[in-house]
């Protein structure tokens, strides 16, 4: 699927909330810079912005979509803002990141080749937040890709095994500092707002719906799976 295309059918929602196990790193860590890989719409880092976690800080901010990264930059003027690939990363400097965060992304590449940069550019020291799908055996969603059910037709992968990601972190020398999992609850009206891809960016900051978005149903078998890692 074209990338731009896919901004379109896929919009990210901005609000002010960040995940507790993300906070609790950005509140208990030293950290002069931070890279947001893969950043789609921004929402994270809108959410960073209103917290004010972006403050006196050096802010990158990669992704493949030139339509997404020209939101980025609406954010922030501070924030460098840039294509690349996650799978590449030649826009950022080695051993030049403090705080590398990732959401939703890894399970959209070569994985292997994705930790691999995420080495080279993190500084040792450095802590590594990652998002990503989690699949238990009997999760199901209506999507198909390479003939399986899944959550995001993108997806490359869907990790059903820790091992399947700590073992790939741990041969790279990072530290699992804390994991977490959390079932996965999906917005009714996405279903439909998918189908007929508003363009109207606005209408997704309306209130009602803002209001309309929390009424959501769970998708069971799917999970949340957040990571947090050390360089060593």
């Amino acid at each position: 699927m074209d990338i731009e295309e896919y901004s379109i059918i896929a919009p990210q929602y901005y609000n002010d909330n960040i995940s507790s196990l993300l906070r609790k790193y950005l509140d208990c860590s030293n950290y002069n810079n931070i890279l947001d890989c893969g950043c789609g719409d921004g929402s994270l880092l809108h959410a960073l912005n209103k917290l004010n976690y972006l403050n006196n800080k050096k802010i990158f901010a990669i992704d493949l979509s030139k339509n997404r990264i020209k939101m980025v930059k609406e954010i922030n003027p501070n924030i460098v803002a840039v294509i690349d690939n996650a799978e590449k990363l030649i826009s950022i400097k080695n051993n030049s990141i403090d705080f590398f965060i990732s959401t939703q992304v890894i399970e959209h590449v070569d994985d292997k080749r994705m930790i691999k940069q995420i080495k080279k550019k993190v500084r040792n020291g450095g802590i590594v937040y990652i998002s990503t799908v989690f699949k238990k055996w009997y999760g199901w969603y209506f999507y198909r890709n390479k003939n399986k059910w899944v959550l995001d037709p993108t997806h490359i992968r869907e990790y059903s095994s820790d091992k399947q990601l700590l073992n790939l972190f741990g041969k790279n020398k990072f530290k699992l500092l804390e994991q977490r999992k959390r079932l996965q609850w999906f917005p009714i009206c996405d279903f439909f707002i998918k189908r007929i891809a508003l363009k109207n960016r606005k209408l997704y900051e309306h209130i009602i719906m803002k209001i309309v978005r929390k009424i959501k149903l769970p998708i069971l078998g799917y999970y949340n799976w957040e990571l947090v890692f050390r360089k060593i």
